[in-house]
């Protein structure tokens, strides 16, 4: 089945919490030393974390997780 005109609305900690909890589950880090390495151009195949990737570009440009990374 194809759901088409969904949304789903996730506050900044719910978007942080699953950025954590994926980037640990599958790179070993933290969602900050995750975004760190992919600005850096340090990390390894990119393409296995792009939903991760895609779900911190929500965040505002002046996030505090993204401020350091």
């Amino acid at each position: 089945m194809l759901e088409k005109d969904s949304i789903i609305e996730l506050t900044r900690d719910e978007l942080v919490g699953r950025l954590e909890a994926e980037a640990r589950r599958r790179r070993g880090m933290s969602a900050q030393q995750l975004l760190l390495a992919y600005r850096e151009g340090r990390l390894e195949d990119p393409g296995e974390v792009a939903d991760l990737l895609a779900l911190a570009s929500l965040l505002s440009e002046d996030d505090p997780l993204l401020a350091t990374a």
